[in-house]
């Protein structure tokens, strides 16, 4: 069984897909799958340190068009070129001509299509560029999603979402996976000395795209209180700016530590060095990095739009609707505890985590692909 991965971007600034995508298709090998990825290359400059590591077959187009929708003339003949008998084709992004290429090419092979909606449906992401999206949805996308042989969401409240518009077609829910075991011993000492990193010190730590709905505001305005209350305490916001507005609205405050992209050693060391994780945001399809910091034993706090209920089953940290003061008090609450009941939630979400290993999801995602076969 060959899977044909389709995805926009490989570059680790588009975040999730760009990620989770090559993971995903690194596990399908290893349980007797053959997978490539297919991805448009916008600029030289792309940096996928996912990929480079792993013995995947990748495959990058040129843009040759618009980089807004992500259109390249010669996706359609590298997909074509990787079908055989026993093919299904992948698609990991909508709204972008790979996610059009890949139907297309599916309708006139007659392959199975497999479209993975990853939060773009949400009423909150449909109403950002509202206009844009009504008319591609008139044009194609819907067209898209109801033709897939399977619509693929990571949460349940993505299935929901979805009918809310009319797409009712037959979905698969498998959750992202995540990176559990084999850590690497040593610390990147660049990015250490970056953030003056003193092990008497204990840090917060922040990882997604630096935009309005992720919430690093609420992160800042608790810790702009919080900080005289704690004097051992400070921060290191991890991500690419990708709201140059946004990121100049955030104030500037001593103990704040702005990082920008990290590669896997760097992010794999602020994770090591982290007490705390916090993500604020308004919505998540699956929350990676929430996965991510529960892997390395460290309590987290977000919110109850991303679909993480089970930190409060498992005593792991904090599910707050989101509100400045739920945050301020759960960051609160979580700094006066001991080190000791700190390790204990760490070692709660530790434990929850290995629900999601990517070993797991690739033989669900397997099943799935076989039963439409």
């Amino acid at each position: 069984m060959k899977i044909i991965h389709i995805v926009e971007s490989l570059d680790v600034s588009h975040g999730g897909p760009a990620i989770c995508v090559p993971l995903l298709a690194k596990h399908l090998n290893s349980i007797g799958c053959s997978s490539v990825v297919l991805s448009v290359q916008a600029t030289k400059e792309e940096s996928d340190s996912i990929v480079s590591k792993d013995e995947l077959k990748i495959v990058k187009v040129p843009l040759t068009g618009f980089k807004k929708i992500k259109y390249s003339s010669k996706l359609k003949s590298e997909i074509i070129n990787e079908i055989t008998k026993d093919t299904i084709i992948h698609v990991h992004s909508i709204w972008t001509y790979p996610s059009y290429a890949g139907y297309k090419i599916s309708k006139d092979f007659g392959v199975p299509l497999v479209v993975s909606v990853r939060g773009t449906m949400y009423k909150w992401a449909m109403n950002k560029s509202k206009y844009v999206k009504l008319v591609a949805m008139w044009l194609y996308q819907r067209r898209i999603l109801n033709y897939a042989n399977k619509i693929h969401i990571t949460e349940i409240g993505e299935k929901e979402a979805m009918e809310n518009i009319g797409i009712f077609n037959d979905k698969m829910l498998v959750p992202d996976g995540v990176s559990i075991g084999n850590k690497p011993d040593d610390l990147n000492k660049k990015i250490l000395k970056s953030v003056e990193f003193n092990k008497n010190k204990r840090y917060i730590f922040f990882l997604g795209r630096i935009v309005p709905n992720k919430g690093v505001h609420f992160l800042l305005n608790s810790f702009k209180i919080l900080k005289h209350k704690y004097k051992d305490v400070e921060v290191i916001i991890g991500g690419s700016f990708n709201d140059s507005s946004y990121c100049s609205s955030l104030e500037k405050i001593d103990g704040v530590h702005f990082v920008g992209m990290l590669n896997e050693f760097e992010k794999h060391t602020m994770f090591s060095i982290s007490t705390l994780f916090v993500l604020p945001t308004v919505s998540e399809n699956f929350g990676l990095v929430v996965a991510e910091a529960m892997s390395y034993k460290i309590p987290v706090i977000t919110t109850t739009g991303a679909p993480w209920a089970d930190i409060l089953k498992f005593e792991a940290g904090w599910w707050v609707d989101l509100t400045e003061f739920n945050i301020f008090n759960a960051i609160d609450e979580a700094l006066s505890l001991n080190s000791e009941e700190l390790a204990r939630k760490g070692k709660n979400g530790y434990a929850l985590v290995q629900n999601f290993s990517w070993d797991k999801q690739a033989l669900e995602m397997k099943k799935h692909y076989e039963s439409i076969l």
